[in-house]
């Protein structure tokens, strides 16, 4: 029987406590070896935020996560305060706990959307037919929930890259893609340090800002 297809909604989705606060259980497919994924805690955390926001016109622009304690593989609860709901901006902080350890700590910004002479589309790379170069090794569970590969110019561990890492990547079960799905790839691209090492290491995430422009 073939295993399930990863589901990053319902992955992500939160059981509400109460006003403001909300309740999950940390899944072990999203190891990253030595615990969760940072970008799944923030993916976590920017879902409870934009459900006590409750404005669908009313995105996420900016996110930062700080890290304080590894979880385990067990019930979190994340409660969200809003700090200030103006016209335009909102302004929230969170708290995620688990048991009476703090987890994370994170303030988001979000906004109505803004007209803007800019453009912020970009054309698509020249390297978008590149073959990615696939390095030896096990794989963390988290991996399994993403579809892509990464461009880079050597094999991960092969110290004779740069240290750039790009990647084409989206959930494996396609999605419309959207700020929390954004916020979980800012951190499950490899480290850019990956092709110019020489072995493997450990590299938590301490913290995480991601600014998105729609």
């Amino acid at each position: 029987m073939s295993e399930p297809t990863p589901d990053f909604d319902a992955d992500t989705s939160l059981d509400r406590l109460g006003e403001h606060r909300y309740g999950t259980t940390l899944l072990d497919t999203w190891n990253i070896v030595a615990g969760p994924n940072g970008g799944y805690l923030a993916a976590l955390i920017a879902r409870a935020m934009t459900n006590s926001v409750d404005e669908p016109e009313r995105g996420l622009r900016s996110l930062t996560v700080h890290y304080l304690a590894r979880p385990e593989f067990d019930d979190v609860e994340i409660a969200v305060d809003i700090v200030r709901q103006g016209r335009s901006l909102s302004t929230l902080q969170a708290t995620m706990t688990q048991g009476d350890r703090l987890i994370c700590s994170s303030i988001a910004a979000f906004s109505v959307p803004w007209v803007s002479k800019e453009t912020w589309s970009l054309p698509l790379s020249a390297h978008a037919a590149d073959e990615g170069i696939v390095g030896d090794g096990p794989r963390p569970p988290v991996h399994q929930n993403w579809s892509g590969r990464p461009i880079v110019d050597a094999p991960f561990f092969s110290g004779e890259g740069s240290s750039r890492v790009g990647q084409w990547i989206r959930a494996v079960k396609p999605r419309p893609l959207d700020a929390i799905e954004l916020v979980a790839i800012a951190d499950a691209i490899p480290p850019a340090g990956f092709p110019r090492m020489t072995q493997g290491a450990a590299m938590p995430t301490v913290d995480l800002t991601v600014h998105i422009r729609a």
